[in-house]
């Protein structure tokens, strides 16, 4: 009777510890259950994350769902605030990206969602005419790289030289083959406007808008005089040879260095030449030997000799 006594009194014992641990166990999860709060997280506009928490803070929800953000990012509430029920966790994440601009690469993280965000928060101005890849309306991403071209136009104006003309006169009061300068030469200036186009500072282009003289050029007078005093004489048989191929003669009259007159007695055509030859020899009959291109000047080459009046220029 006593065993029975006390199995039913263990029993007893049991019992009532197993009811009352059940409800302790119930009444802590209750108190749990009540203690956590629903909290979202909101990632750059969109609902990333949505919890029943424990977490008194900001800060510590972040770590206890091992959230992934850059040292840049942005979070609302702050950190350190504490947590309540329904709150909605705001973070705005950053974008890195590259710009390549004025000879360098600018790295940065950006918050805005364009190229043309990226490049405001990057620090960079931009000038009217730059060239921008991609095209500031384009979104961003991840490692996305931005070149930004300088380009610029200028109007600049440049002076530049205006060569004078040289006019030869023929002076009959002047000796033959002289030439004297009556007026000298002076360049002229004018002023010409360009549109330049730079690219990153180097010129690529240039357009002509207008231009002015400044001041006009004087041309350059020169006299050549065309008097003739004629010496030694003669008349005679010519020929031709091939030799420098110049207005010249060869003589056994005249010595090298000498000008003379050279006249085709059948049609009355005149040449200069100089004698820079000894020749033809008195045998041949011949007084002169012309070179080649002068001789085609007073008859053809198959003429092959020619009767010519020769006149010494003093």
């Amino acid at each position: 009777m006593k065993k029975v006594l006390v199995v039913l009194i263990v029993v007893m014992i049991l019992g009532g510890g197993f009811y009352y641990g059940r409800e302790w166990w119930q009444l802590r999860n209750r108190k749990l259950f009540a203690e956590q709060k629903n909290v979202e997280v909101v990632e750059n506009g969109v609902l990333v994350l949505g919890a029943r928490t424990e977490a008194k803070t900001v800060g510590e929800f972040i770590r206890q769902n091992d959230l992934e953000l850059n040292q840049d990012d942005k979070i609302y509430p702050p950190r350190n605030v504490e947590l309540f029920g329904g709150m909605r966790i705001m973070v705005q994440k950053s974008i890195p990206v590259k710009i390549e601009v004025d000879g360098k690469e600018i790295e940065k993280n950006i918050f805005g969602r364009t190229v043309r965000e990226a490049v405001r928060e990057s620090g960079v101005k931009l000038n009217p005419a730059d060239k921008v890849e991609p095209e500031l309306d384009n979104l961003i991403y991840d490692n996305l790289e931005i070149v930004i071209t300088r380009i610029e136009h200028k109007e600049i104006v440049e002076t530049k030289e205006i060569g004078y003309e040289v006019v030869e006169k023929k002076d009959k009061n002047l000796k033959w083959r002289t030439k004297k300068v009556k007026q000298k030469g002076k360049k002229g200036e004018k002023e010409i406007k360009y549109l330049v186009t730079y690219k990153n500072g180097e010129e690529v282009k240039r357009k002509k808008l207008s231009f002015r003289i400044v001041k006009k050029p004087v041309e350059e007078i020169t006299v050549i005089g065309t008097k003739i005093k004629v010496g030694k004489k003669q008349r005679g048989r010519a020929s031709w040879y091939a030799y420098t191929g110049k207005m010249a003669a060869a003589s056994i009259t005249f010595p090298k260095g000498t000008w003379l007159r050279v006249t085709a007695m059948n049609s009355g055509k005149q040449i200069f030449v100089v004698v820079n030859d000894y020749g033809p020899m008195a045998s041949t009959g011949k007084i002169l030997d012309l070179d080649k291109v002068a001789f085609q000047k007073l008859a053809p080459l198959g003429a092959g000799v020619i009767e010519v009046k020769v006149e010494e220029i003093k």
